[in-house]
């Protein structure tokens, strides 16, 4: 970190920075990249309840930031002024030399109070100013007191830390079901179904395909109806293309995409030109991800070729695998910009009680996984998403953080997108 691209000015940085660790290890980090020297040390202050994250926080300082010495742990009971007081200070006489900072925006009340009057003693005693610091998650603004001098709010700084994905995955222990997706599957056979799902018939027609061609001959097994057939029974299911006069351009599309000439699917053939692992991959694009696919490709593309955007990661089908106590869920699209998460959830349902339920349950899996500073988004076939999302929005104070993307955007969902992104970023 050069002092040439300090978002925070240098004379507020310490050498050795306490934290206290919250239930989102976001705030933490971003501070920790803001504030700390190269080669200092973070300390982190946590309760038991924190301590895992704290670990997780230290693991990630130990194994990305080479420059900086490794993590000290500091358990206190949070709600014992007298212990978080005596913990703290018994670090601070560990310390020869160097500035000094804390940074409070995670941990409880108590524990603000109580490790700020602390560095405030420390500060008189020792008639060296230490830093004391917040980060505002509305404004993303860093507030700053330094000694005597006047307080100091600095201008936002969203684009101060940049973690990936994968770095906010790891920092709440999150494992995996599969690797994050990177790559649109077959992008123009998507473009298809989304230039001609703008029409309502085109949306009842494919959907009515899907209900009694696809799901019909690929869902079999009647103790589990809702699953797909095993991959030797699906190998040889042959389905008729659809019929409907306006599925015309999708039928010929995707005779065109995977080189059939006759009127009809094979699912294993079509898997194989596709390039999914599995026919029953190529089962659930069809009934419905094909959306997610198409928003994706056009986000990738607004990537590259709008820079004012300032997006620097994204990802489709982030899946961590369930934890005791904890709902399994997956984002269908996640994309960095700065240290803000967009979650975008895509559906191909127009029921608005079921775009609501989609859109709350990507917005409670996004705040889990990036706090308060998280964008949410639906793409849907709904007719009056503005209503939407005003509704939503206003129900959970969400203003300004929510986006709903319906039926008429498709046509030109990349601009829609990218005003979303441009405009959501200056703040």
């Amino acid at each position: 970190m050069s002092l040439e691209t300090l978002v925070i000015p240098e004379i507020y940085l310490a050498d050795h920075l306490f934290l206290l660790v919250g239930t989102n290890p976001l705030p933490n980090f971003v501070a920790a990249k803001l504030l700390l020297r190269p080669g200092g040390r973070l300390y982190l202050v946590h309760s038991a309840g924190t301590e895992q994250i704290a670990g997780r926080i230290s693991r990630y300082w130990v194994d990305e930031e080479e420059e900086s010495l490794p993590p000290v742990c500091i358990p206190v009971e949070e709600a014992d002024g007298a212990d978080i007081r005596r913990r703290i200070n018994t670090e601070l006489q560990k310390i020869p030399q160097g500035s000094i900072g804390l940074n409070y925006t995670g941990g409880t009340k108590t524990m603000s109070v109580h490790a700020s009057q602390t560095m405030l003693e420390y500060q008189q005693k020792k008639g060296q100013p230490v830093t004391l610091s917040y980060l505002d998650a509305r404004s993303n603004r860093m507030y700053i007191e330094y000694g005597d001098h006047q307080p100091f709010l600095s201008d936002a700084i969203l684009y101060g830390a940049k973690p990936s994905i994968q770095t906010i995955v790891g920092l709440h222990a999150f494992k995996l079901v599969s690797p994050i997706d990177t790559e649109a599957m077959l992008p123009e056979l998507a473009t298809t179904l989304a230039e001609s799902h703008q029409f309502a018939e085109t949306v009842i027609a494919w959907r009515q395909w899907c209900n009694d061609v696809l799901r019909k001959q690929a869902r079999t097994n009647g103790k589990k109806p809702n699953e797909w057939d095993k991959e030797d029974q699906l190998s040889k299911v042959v389905l008729p293309l659809p019929a409907d006069e306006s599925l015309r351009s999708v039928a010929e599309k995707i005779r065109n995409v995977f080189g059939f000439h006759e009127d009809q699917l094979d699912l294993s053939d079509a898997c194989k030109k596709a390039g999914f692992e599995k026919i029953k991959h190529l089962c659930e694009w069809l009934d419905g991800k094909w959306l997610e696919h198409f928003a994706y490709q056009i986000i990738r593309q607004i990537k590259e070729v709008k820079p004012d955007a300032q997006l620097h990661d994204i990802g489709m089908g982030i899946r961590p695998k369930s934890e005791p106590d904890r709902p399994e869920y997956d984002i269908d699209i996640g994309v960095m910009q700065g240290y803000r998460l967009y979650a975008i959830s895509c559906t191909t349902d127009a029921d608005p009680g079921m775009c609501k339920l989609k859109l709350f349950e990507a917005y409670l899996r996004a705040r889990n996984m990036a706090g308060d500073e998280t964008h949410v988004g639906l793409v849907c076939m709904a007719d009056k998403p503005t209503n939407l999302e005003r509704q939503i929005s206003r129900s959970w104070d969400a203003e300004g953080k929510v986006r709903v993307f319906g039926r008429s955007h498709l046509c030109s969902l990349s601009d829609h997108l990218a005003e979303w992104f441009i405009s959501a970023g200056t703040y």
